[in-house]
């Protein structure tokens, strides 16, 4: 029988996922061309990356499973957030996509992988993986959240962005790996108890 706070979408920490959905139309609406603008929208970036922290932060202290919905439902409630503020960067700042792309190359690489994995229960069976993120994977949200909020200002981040995309790289490897790692163990386990 599964665990109804790993199933269910009414938990808090879910919830706090769901938030930055919203959240990210509140950007686009508080991007505008002045400084008040600007940091109207770092604080809901703000907003956005506390609603990331607490959602890990009550899950862990409520035990729940980290093979649950929120293992999944966080990082694409990420990826959301993270492309409601690059189109509001497109449309309103003219930031060009390719820096833009360069900030996000993770993203645009994992959400597939992401998806194929979900859709696929064979997949799932064998590799059972949780999508928590690493070390490696913080650092490059940091990264861009500094590259983002550098764009928003009307600073220069380009060595931000690239900084991102390196990091961001870095950690996609990283999931690819342990994720490799998950299944060939779950491979060795009927002849280890052999």
């Amino acid at each position: 029988m599964s665990d109804p706070k790993a199933t269910s979408v009414a938990t808090l920490p879910n919830l706090l996922s769901l938030s930055r959905l919203p959240l990210g139309g509140l950007f686009w609406i508080t991007l505008g061309p002045t400084t008040t603008h600007a940091v109207l929208a770092l604080g809901v970036m703000a907003l956005a990356a506390g609603t990331d922290i607490l959602d890990g932060t009550i899950a862990r202290r409520r035990g729940v499973s980290s093979a649950g919905m929120g293992s999944w439902l966080d990082p694409i409630c990420d990826k959301l957030f993270i492309g409601a503020v690059l189109a509001a960067l497109y449309f309103e700042r003219g930031v060009p996509l390719w820096l833009l792309a360069v900030i996000v190359a993770r993203e645009l690489l994992q959400l597939p992988m992401v998806v194929v994995y979900r859709a696929f229960p064979t997949l799932r069976h064998w590799l059972r993986y949780d999508f928590r993120a690493s070390p490696l994977g913080k650092a490059a949200t940091i990264t861009q959240f500094f590259a983002i909020g550098a764009l928003v200002l009307g600073w220069p981040a380009l060595v931000l962005a690239w900084g991102a995309f390196g990091l961001g790289i870095a950690a996609l490897c990283d999931y690819v790996r342990r994720a490799v790692l998950i299944g060939k163990r779950r491979l060795n386990e009927p002849q280890e108890a052999k």
